[in-house]
């Protein structure tokens, strides 16, 4: 940095030798000798002579100051003058300090433009507060006023209570306070209020300013919006916990809710029970009224059940036209009654269903704690049971299990007991159903469906046997016995000359978690010479709950020999988008019941919808399950479906009407 070094003695100015040159353009023989007033009034300016007059004449002992100095060809200079006078004996010395400050007035407006440019970024970014200590707003960015719709004047030297969306609690903000009081820095996802009363998400993360001693003296708030974020978050949990149509708990919550509250009465002593109701005839309504109609009534009954409850419970829906309810405590069994009679008393009022009054009945099984069962799956069970009981001998009424319902269960127990002997005695066979690929109007693959003509009880639905099944133990039988005569036929179309589908086949978890069970598929394959393209396999997301890595292990090792993978049933009960990133699959399968009323309800529309676009984002064939009419396909068909499966295109089909299918892979809807 270059400086001029001077002197002032007897009010003359006399110069460093060699140093003006460089700061000012002149010979030191030019102006060195001469007043100080003229020669410092001449180069740095009248103030410059009048600062230094205070030295000469003794009112200061120092000063200090900027000038300006115009050079030649026009250049202006940034100059720091300081001075200072020095008594010897009875004389007074005058030295000066002229510093040359452009280095450092460069490095200044670098800075400043580094600043500014942060600044911006910041404003464009981030939601900026900076507070006092007592928490009023002292500077408030651009982007904080658009997002909150206060002006800066309205937010500056107000609190964040301006914005306080009362989400939080007070422990919440006394914890915030109690760490950035104490100097750390902390960050938390807050609900805000904006003006309009409209609330908005921001991750925040809160920087104290400490002075020297270490105390907070400012607070800078720095906030994203999450807003998005977080309206995302919550339709991924409405998704995962709530009925997509009524808006009540679905399965997957209740299981939840039914393990916490067992757990906290066994710790507590408590009592409390639970109820299944089934809506009679529901059925005939969707037959006689269709879909739409039968959705509204869904609808209607979550909203009776609700009000029925109130604050004493919860109320779920399970499945189709099964709900559940969950009271909180009772002092005894018969405290169950009471509600089960007003839900009884409730339907003798008709439902409005467009412009039908709808005189509807419920079947409600109850199952208390601890009478009925100590654990979820127990109670469910016994609930279940003592439902069937009930719609099974008169319907519109209401039962308690007791432990003798098992064995009244008279059809329930003669299917198991016949299960076996139906394996043995070939009363199973398969049907296929087939999956067209609209965009070609061809079939593309099948599912095959396993059904049962037992003896006396004609044709059981593999939706009343398949859980009889599993409860007995002979699922892992069954599902071995299907993949063999799925192997089977496949072989048999081959050497017949068929141009071969790929046929898929549904897994139980119990199946796919057998010690042996790749061994025995690959067995099946290879006995059969049936090319691992030929095999789909369909799983449910309640194989991975409590298995994730052991199941992961497997497809890893299916999937590597060719076998495709379909995700079965997405969009209800425990569906799970976590599932979909953590696993390699290759097929995701949309549930009927979010397929079904689809062209005229919006929800589903948005949700069926949003499925597909979520499936191909990550890179899987999305197939349509239960697609019944012309509207539901052509909804699905813009956007995007890979395949569609359903009543549309075809009912499931026997092994000789299938094969008239492989002839030609077209089939009319």
């Amino acid at each position: 940095m270059a400086q001029i070094v001077f002197t002032i003695k007897d009010k003359k100015i006399y110069f460093t030798e060699g140093m003006s040159q460089d700061v000012l353009d002149e010979s030191k023989g030019i102006i060195s000798g001469g007043d100080y007033k003229e020669v410092l009034s001449a180069y740095i300016g009248l103030q410059s002579a009048e600062e230094f007059s205070k030295l000469v004449h003794g009112e200061e002992e120092q000063v200090h100051f900027n000038a300006t100095f115009g050079k030649q060809h026009g250049e202006f200079l940034l100059l720091h003058v300081s001075g200072y006078s020095v008594k010897s004996g009875n004389s007074m010395e005058i030295f000066g300090i002229i510093s040359d400050e452009r280095e450092a007035n460069n490095q200044l407006m670098i800075a400043l433009k580094e600043l500014s440019d942060i600044k911006y970024a910041l404003d464009q970014s981030v939601i900026l507060a900076i507070t006092d200590r007592q928490g009023k707003i002292i500077h408030a960015n651009t982007h904080f006023s658009a997002i909150s719709g206060y002006s800066p004047s309205e937010l500056i030297g107000s609190t964040h209570q301006l914005i306080n969306s009362g989400y939080h609690s007070r422990a919440f903000f006394k914890e915030m306070w109690r760490k950035i009081g104490f100097g750390g820095v902390w960050n938390g996802e807050i609900r805000n209020r904006a003006k309009d009363g409209s609330f908005y998400w921001v991750d925040t993360t809160i920087i104290p300013v400490k002075d020297a001693k270490g105390k907070p003296i400012q607070y800078i708030a720095m906030r994203y919006d999450i807003t998005d974020k977080k309206k995302n978050q919550e339709k991924i949990r409405m998704m995962a916990y709530y009925d997509h149509l009524t808006g009540v708990a679905n399965r997957r919550k209740f299981d939840d809710l039914l393990t916490q509250k067992i757990a906290f009465s066994a710790e507590n002593d408590m009592k409390f029970g639970i109820m299944f109701v089934d809506l009679d005839g529901f059925k005939y309504v969707i037959d006689t009224l269709g879909n739409i109609a039968g959705d509204e009534l869904l609808i209607a009954v979550a909203r009776r059940l609700e009000k029925i409850i109130g604050e004493r419970g919860i109320a779920a829906r399970l499945s189709g036209d099964v709900f559940a309810v969950l009271i909180d405590s009772i002092a005894a069994p018969k405290g169950m009654q009471c509600f089960a009679e007003a839900i009884i008393t409730s339907f003798k009022e008709p439902f409005a269903i467009n412009a039908y009054q709808l005189n509807m009945t419920a079947s409600v099984g109850i199952a208390t704690y601890p009478e009925a069962g100590s654990d979820t799956s127990t109670m469910m069970k016994h609930a279940d049971l003592a439902m069937y009981r009930v719609k099974n001998r008169s319907k519109n009424d209401y039962e308690f299990f007791d432990r003798e319902m098992k064995i009244s269960n008279q059809r329930a127990f003669q299917i198991k007991n016949d299960l076996r002997m139906g394996l043995e005695n070939n009363q199973f066979y398969m049907v296929y159903q087939p999956k067209v690929s609209p965009e070609e109007g061809i079939v593309t693959s099948c599912e095959a469906l396993i059904r049962w003509k037992h003896p006396d009880f004609q044709e059981i639905s593999p939706g009343e046997f398949i859980p009889l099944a599993e409860e007995l133990g002979m699922i892992n039988d069954i599902g071995d016995w299907v993949i063999e005569n799925v192997c089977r036929q496949l072989q048999q179309w081959e050497s017949l000359g068929y141009d071969l589908l790929p046929v898929s086949i549904n897994l139980s978890s119990s199946q796919f978690l057998q010690v042996n069970f790749t061994e025995k598929f690959w067995s099946h394959l290879q006995t059969y010479r049936v090319h691992p393209a030929w095999i789909q396999i369909e799983i449910t997301e309640s194989l991975f709950i409590d298995n994730m890595k052991y199941v992961q292990q497997i497809l890893e090792t299916m999937k590597e020999q060719g076998i495709k993978v379909a995700l079965d049933d997405f969009g209800t009960g425990y569906s799970s988008l976590a599932y979909l990133q953590k696993l390699d699959l290759d097929i995701l399968k949309i549930d009927k019941s979010l397929i079904r009323g689809i062209s005229n309800v919006s929800t589903k529309k948005e949700i069926a919808t949003t499925i597909v676009q979520l499936g191909k984002s990550l890179g899987m064939k999305v197939v349509a399950e239960g697609v019944e009419n012309k509207d539901e396909m052509e909804i699905l068909c813009r956007y995007d479906i890979d395949e569609i499966q359903g009543y549309y295109y075809s009912k499931p089909l026997t092994v000789p009407a299938m094969s008239e299918i492989l002839k030609t892979k077209k089939i009319v809807p």
